[in-house]
């Protein structure tokens, strides 16, 4: 099975160069610790979670988007403008970099070095009009036991080098023939020697701001009915012969009525935003954890109660629970949740200074003392916390309002205006 690993990005308008995501573990491994972690292969060890804090625009959802971007471009045979990439790959000088570290539970080692360039449209459109291709690409391969973390995903240096990656596929290398068979909007990696089993990478981040209800095949688990909200009976999906959902049966313990409806939208009268939430959250995870994908899920909190997003995280966290080993990535805005992580190189933190960085906690000197969520509220790094200054001249602009009659005059008159 392969499995993208992380990447490297350089020339993004929203990230510093050289800006670094990875599942891979890179603190001790302690007894304490040790059930938190998973075993990829002999060298390889991942996070089982991962979680992702920032003030907002420090380019949380961006992050995702490019691991799920990257996953389908090289493991899915996508092409760019079918991936989240058409559209997070963002460059002033309209040139990104991509370093991508992938590999099997076999201990295959593969590096993709991917230079994408925005260039003019020639079909006829605008003439402004510009599109992502791939104009350079190389991937470097080794297959070698038992090597130290540092040096895993290390390109070779040199032809004595007996652990290093050499060059495997050069893009500029290709016969006509095949050039033909691949666009300049795909990877050269499909063509490479590689598992056919995939590690899966979900992502929820393009249904952040939608509520969107997600159903099982037939029935919801009556046992996370009963944790989301005990007063409901039964959750049940009709569907026809071609599996596709034609009705949603639910019923409440206190009532004899069966509510049925043909859209599932139909039942926010019924149930509350938490409980739609959940069961699609649920869904999600229960997916991963079948499948031991990686799951990525921006602003988890979205509509849900804290305690129960920290009993999900904790399914990811518990080995007895997540036995095909999954990794969870998520941001939220809870800054609290990331107190549950035990190890600092589950935490990354983005701070906004100019360019976003993205630092490991593990990579910051901490005080030990120190809750998680007090490294980011008390602005440590500086950046983790929203600008003083604006907070203040914010106040300031409240403060106008509050004793302009004739501002607030038009705005009564307004707000009587909506009402009636």
């Amino acid at each position: 099975m392969i499995k993208l690993i992380g990447f490297e990005i350089y020339g993004h308008s929203l990230f510093k160069d050289g800006t670094s995501f990875t599942l891979e573990t890179s603190g001790q491994i302690t007894n304490k610790t040790k059930n938190r972690v998973i075993r990829f292969n002999d060298s390889l060890t991942l996070n089982r979670v991962i979680g992702i804090v920032g003030i907002n625009a420090t380019g949380k959802s961006t992050l995702m988007e490019i691991f799920d971007g990257l996953n389908s471009l090289y493991l899915l045979g996508q092409s760019i403008d079918q991936t989240p990439l058409n559209e997070r790959l963002r460059s002033k000088e309209n040139k990104i970099t991509v370093k991508a570290n992938l590999a099997t539970n076999e201990d295959d080692r593969y590096v993709v070095v991917t230079t994408f360039e925005k260039v003019p449209v020639t079909d006829g459109v605008e003439d402004d009009a510009r599109e992502w291709i791939i104009t350079n690409e190389k991937v470097y391969y080794r297959k070698t036991k038992r090597v130290s973390k540092k040096k895993y995903f290390r390109i070779a240096d040199g032809k004595l080098d007996s652990t290093g990656l050499i060059l495997d596929h050069n893009r500029n290398d290709l016969s006509k023939s095949e050039k033909k068979l691949l666009s300049d909007k795909d990877s050269i990696f499909r063509a490479t020697d590689k598992p056919k089993e995939i590690s899966a990478v979900i992502s929820t981040v393009k249904n952040t701001n939608q509520n969107k209800f997600i159903s099982f095949m037939d029935q919801t688990p009556i046992e996370l009915l009963t944790y989301l909200d005990n007063s409901i009976d039964y959750l049940d999906y009709e569907k026809d012969d071609k599996g596709q959902t034609t009705r949603y049966a639910l019923k409440f313990k206190d009532s004899d009525e069966v509510i049925k409806v043909s859209n599932f939208k139909e039942f926010d009268k019924y149930l509350s935003s938490g409980t739609i939430k959940g069961v699609t959250l649920f869904f999600q995870f229960l997916t991963a954890l079948r499948v031991g994908a990686t799951l990525m899920v921006d602003e988890i909190e979205l509509h849900i109660n804290k305690q129960i997003v920290r009993d999900f995280i904790g399914f990811f966290a518990d080995p007895t629970v997540n036995v095909n080993n999954a990794t969870l990535v998520y941001s939220s805005h809870y800054i609290e949740l990331t107190d549950d992580l035990q190890r600092n190189d589950e935490e990354y933190i983005l701070i906004r200074k100019g360019k976003t960085q993205l630092m490991r906690l593990n990579e910051m000197a901490v005080r030990p003392e120190l809750k998680n969520s007090e490294v980011f509220q008390n602005n440590t790094f500086r950046g983790t916390a929203p600008n003083y200054q604006a907070y203040q001249a914010l106040k300031s602009v409240v403060r106008t309002h509050n004793i302009d009659h004739h501002y607030l005059e038009r705005e009564k008159n307004n707000i009587n205006e909506v009402v009636r």
